[in-house]
C-alpha cells in the first residue's frame, strides 16, 4: 500500500495555497523513511533552524517514489529498523527539534549539556543523582555532596567519557 503522488501534492498545495514549487522554496518538507539521513542531535538544530517545517509521514510502504523525488526536499530516518507508520518518528523528529527553540525548555540553556551535544563531544550525559543521600545503602557519589564546582564538574566529564566508551 502506498501513498499517492498526486493525493499528496493536492494536500501541500492545498495546504499552503501555492504551487508545489514555491512550497518547496518556501518551507524544509521532509519525508520521514528508513532511506532517509539518520536523525542525530545536529540534525535536531538544524530543522530548529528552519523557519518552516513540514514532516511527512507515511503508512505501511510509505509514498510513492515521485514524493521523494519531486514533493520534498529532504528524506530523515530515525533509525534502522521498520515500523507500520510515520507518525511516532514524526513525533520524535517533533519532540526533539522543540526541545531545541527558544522559550521551549524552563531553563534557556537546558540543551546545552545534554546527551549527544558538542559540549560533551557528542557523547552521552553523566548520571544525576537526587535526595535522599541515602537508600537502602545505595549513597550519591561523594564528590556530588561536596559543594566543590570544579571537582564535580570533572567527575560528570570522567563519567561522560566513560559512558560514551
Amino acid at each position: 500500500m502506498l501513498i499517492r503522488v498526486d493525493v499528496v501534492c493536492a494536500a501541500l498545495e492545498s495546504t499552503y495555497g501555492a504551487a508545489i514549487d514555491q512550497v518547496l522554496r518556501d518551507r524544509r518538507v521532509a519525508v520521514l523513511a528508513p532511506v532517509g539521513r539518520d536523525f542525530t542531535d545536529a540534525v535536531a538544530g538544524e530543522l530548529s533552524a528552519s523557519q518552516r517545517l513540514t514532516l511527512l509521514c507515511g503508512r505501511y510502504e510509505g509514498f510513492d517514489q515521485r514524493v521523494h523525488e519531486h514533493l520534498a526536499n529532504d528524506e530523515i530516518s530515525i533509525g534502522r529498523y521498520v515500523l507500520s507508520g510515520g507518525e511516532i518518528p514524526a513525533m520524535a523528529v517533533v519532540d526533539a527539534v522543540c526541545r531545541k527553540l527558544p522559550g521551549a525548555l524552563g531553563k534557556e540553556l537546558s540543551h546545552l549539556v545534554e546527551s549527544f551535544s558538542p559540549e560533551l563531544d557528542g557523547g552521552l550525559e553523566y548520571p544525576h543523582y537526587t535526595r535522599p543521600e541515602e537508600f537502602r545503602g545505595w549513597t550519591v557519589p561523594e564528590v556530588l555532596l561536596s559543594g566543590h564546582h570544579g571537582e564535580i564538574e570533572a567527575w560528570r566529564r570522567r563519567r561522560s567519557q566513560e559512558r560514551s566508551g
